[in-house]
């Protein structure tokens, strides 16, 4: 038997540190803004979402922690040097990306576990030539000899609504499909994860004809093919729960996709279970018109909530040889 470790992709909603950067428009998020983002403020939130890190993985924190919106390299820094979690031996792999608003993705991993080898951003252009946030890919080995190849996403929002912005995470999808063709094509046997805000639902296009995620629920995974950890076709399709909260319903907006050779038996490394939401009550906040607890944020627009983010993290585990 191997050891299990996890990993988790987690959207931090707006984690801004609070100085202006000019290229970037961050003024929302200033001490002296509508919010009152005050450095008090930022350091709490960096403090909590260093312990819901360290809650998913219970007494073994997670190896890779992929996270969507964080500004910058400061923001990062100063995670992982928290003095409370800096003995856990956190790194970053980070990019600056054309984001208007300067909210980036980045990779947080475990430098005793994983040993990253070769990183860079890849650009994403949407229709009619705007950027949007790069795809960070990051090409590593895990300390049973594993390679992998990780892509860490934030696909484009939804906020003018799922159908008229689709076009824009299918733009992004195919790009994303053009670094997978290449890793595939080098070697078909590779191991493979993909996590994320996907700002679409596990059985929505982008994921099951774009991307071609399958089902984990699939009997044969076969090496070259993507499964979604997180569509299994009861838990999180019924929409009882998820990782968002909008507007009374529930999304299942982040996930994990892994390739068939990390759940077949091909590599050392191996996934026997789908992907879980971790949602413990003091991350979440009672919602009275729907009864439910839900993701407590920081924000409902410029009212400060003081939550650690709008959304909940997703978690896989992954059994390393021995």
């Amino acid at each position: 038997m191997g050891q299990d470790f996890k990993i988790m992709t987690y959207n931090v909603e707006n984690l801004f540190d609070t100085r202006h950067d000019e290229q970037k428009n961050d003024t929302a998020y200033l001490p002296t803004a509508q919010r009152k983002w005050t450095s008090n403020r930022f350091y709490e939130k960096i403090h909590e979402v260093m312990q819901v890190i360290v809650g998913v993985g219970e007494w073994n924190p997670p190896i890779l922690v992929g996270l969507c919106e964080i500004e910058n390299d400061f923001v990062l820094r100063t995670m992982v040097n928290d003095k409370t979690y800096r003995q856990l031996g956190y790194d970053y792999i980070h990019y600056e990306s054309p984001d208007s608003r300067g909210i980036d993705v980045a990779l947080l991993y475990r430098s005793r576990f994983f040993t990253p080898i070769v990183s860079r951003p890849i650009p994403v252009k949407l229709p009619g030539g705007k950027p949007g946030r790069d795809i960070l890919y990051v090409y590593g080995t895990l300390s049973d000899g594993t390679s992998l190849h990780i892509m860490q996403i934030h696909f484009p929002s939804r906020r003018e609504g799922a159908e008229i912005s689709e076009h824009n995470r299918i733009a992004a999808a195919k790009i994303l499909n053009q670094t997978l063709d290449s890793i595939r094509n080098i070697d078909p046997n590779a191991g493979i994860v993909i996590m994320g805000d996907f700002n679409d639902n596990p059985s929505d296009k982008v994921l099951t004809e774009i991307l071609a995620a399958q089902p984990f629920t699939n009997k044969k995974f076969l090496n070259e093919e993507l499964y979604n950890l997180c569509h299994d076709g009861l838990r999180y399709e019924n929409r009882k729960h998820g990782s968002y909260f909008h507007d009374g319903e529930w999304d299942l907006l982040d996930q994990i996709i892994v390739s068939g050779s990390l759940l077949n038996g091909t590599l050392k490394t191996q996934i026997h279970t789908p992907a879980h939401i971790y949602s413990p009550n003091w991350i979440t906040r009672f919602n009275k018109r729907s009864r439910q607890h839900v993701p407590d944020r920081t924000y409902a627009g410029p009212h400060y909530m003081g939550g650690v983010s709008d959304h909940f993290p997703v978690y896989a585990t992954l059994t390393l040889a021995e």
